[in-house]
C-alpha cells in the first residue's frame, strides 16, 4: 500500500526519533516517529500518529552489512521474516492484530490499540473488570488461538503482553492476538518458547499445540486473578526467582487453585492436557457465558484477588434445589419416626 507509506512520510508532526534505545554499535535503525511504545528484544514499537503504529527493527542491517555478522541481528531480521509470511498467511480477523501494510525499508504497519496491552489492561483496571468482561477475554483469547490453529501456526509466546485491547465500533473492548515474530508455521520457526509460568517444563522445549493451550490457561488466570500463576499481586520476587520456583512447582503439576473462579475447571484442564483442540475451550467458554448472560452473574461481586465471591444466580439456584430436595428428605423421616 504505497499510498500508506507516502502520507507516513510527509506527515510534519511528527517529533525526532527517540533514541533511547538504540544499541551501541551504530547499527540502529532511526525512523521519525511521535512516540515510542514498547521496546523488546529485536524490535521497537512507536506511534507514528494517532491510530497507527511502526513496528520496526531496532537494527539497520540493510544498510551496515557487517551488523549480519552478529546473531543478534541475524535474529532480529529472521523474526520480521517469520512475522510478515505469518500475518500474510493468516489474513484479516477479528482475534488478530489488524495489520495494514510493509513500512520501508524494515517495518510493518498496525492499527493501533486504543486500550494497550492486555497486561496493562490488567494491571490498571483489574478491580473495576466486572465477570461477564472478564470471560468475554477468556473467549476471545481461546478464538484467537483456535483461529490460528486452524490455520497451522502455533504462536510459541503466549503471554498477556501479547494480546492487545481494542475497542469496538459500539464501544466494547475486544482482545486481539499480536506478535508473531517467534512463532511457527511449515518450515517457518520463529524460535521462541513462552516465558515461565506460561511453558510446561515438564514437556521438551519444542513448540506444538499443546504448548500454545498451557499457556492459554495461564493468560486465563491471570484475567481472572490480576496475577501471574503462583504469583500474587504485589509480590516482590524479581524475574529470575519467580522463574525458579514456578518452573519448580509446574514440574511437579502444582498448580495455583481455580475451584473458585467461574469456569476453573477449563483452566485446570488446560493445564492438564484435559483439551487437545483448542476449539474445545472456545465451546466450553461459550457454556460459561451463556450461564453468565442468562442469570445476570456479570453483577457478582469480586474481592480484592479477583476471586469470585458469589458465583450467580445460577450457583444459587442450584444450592436452593439441592436445600429442597434435603429439606423434604429430612420431613419425610420425621413423618415416619413419628408414625412408627
Amino acid at each position: 500500500m504505497p499510498e500508506i507509506t507516502e502520507k507516513v512520510e510527509e506527515e510534519t508532526l511528527y517529533k525526532v526519533a527517540d533514541r533511547s534505545s538504540f544499541n551501541i554499535k551504530g547499527w540502529d535503525y532511526k525512523p521519525a516517529v511521535q512516540q515510542v511504545l514498547h521496546h523488546s528484544k529485536n524490535a521497537v514499537i512507536a506511534r507514528l500518529k494517532p491510530g497507527m503504529v511502526l513496528k520496526h527493527s531496532r537494527y539497520d542491517w540493510w544498510n551496515h552489512p557487517e551488523s549480519m555478522s552478529s546473531e543478534q541481528v541475524k535474529d532480529a531480521r529472521h523474526a520480521f521474516t517469520v512475522e510478515l509470511a505469518i500475518l500474510r498467511h493468516l489474513g484479516e480477523h477479528p482475534r488478530t492484530i489488524q495489520f495494514l501494510s510493509i513500512q520501508e525499508p524494515q517495518g510493518l504497519l498496525f492499527a493501533e490499540a486504543e486500550f494497550g496491552s492486555l497486561q496493562s489492561y490488567i494491571d490498571d483496571h483489574f478491580h473495576s473488570m466486572s465477570a461477564k468482561e472478564k470471560i468475554v477475554f477468556r473467549l476471545q483469547a481461546s478464538e484467537a488461538i483456535a483461529f490460528i490453529h486452524s490455520k497451522c501456526v502455533i504462536h510459541s509466546d503466549l503471554r498477556p503482553d501479547n494480546f492487545l485491547v481494542c475497542s469496538g465500533r459500539d464501544g466494547t473492548r475486544s482482545l486481539r492476538l499480536c506478535d508473531f515474530g517467534g512463532s511457527t508455521y511449515g518450515d517457518l520457526d520463529g524460535g521462541h518458547l513462552p516465558d515461565a509460568g506460561f511453558f510446561d517444563p515438564r514437556k521438551p522445549w519444542v513448540a506444538t499445540g499443546q504448548t500454545d493451550i498451557f499457556a492459554l490457561a495461564s493468560v486465563l488466570y491471570t484475567i481472572m486473578t490480576g496475577h501471574w500463576p503462583h504469583r500474587e499481586r504485589g509480590d516482590e520476587r524479581d524475574q529470575e526467582q519467580y522463574r525458579t520456583d514456578v518452573d519448580r512447582l509446574f514440574e511437579q503439576s502444582v498448580f495455583p487453585p481455580v475451584v473458585h473462579l467461574e469456569g476453573g475447571e477449563i483452566i485446570y484442564n488446560a493445564w492438564t492436557d484435559g483439551y487437545n483442540d483448542a476449539k474445545d475451550i472456545v465451546r466450553d467458554h461459550e457454556r460459561v457465558m451463556a450461564i453468565i448472560l442468562r442469570d445476570g452473574s456479570e453483577e457478582d461481586k469480586v474481592d480484592q484477588d479477583g476471586m469470585v465471591e458469589a458465583q450467580g444466580q445460577h450457583g444459587m439456584k442450584i444450592w436452593a434445589a439441592g436445600a429442597l430436595v434435603v429439606g423434604c428428605l429430612v420431613a419425610v423421616r420425621l413423618v415416619q419416626r413419628r408414625d412408627s
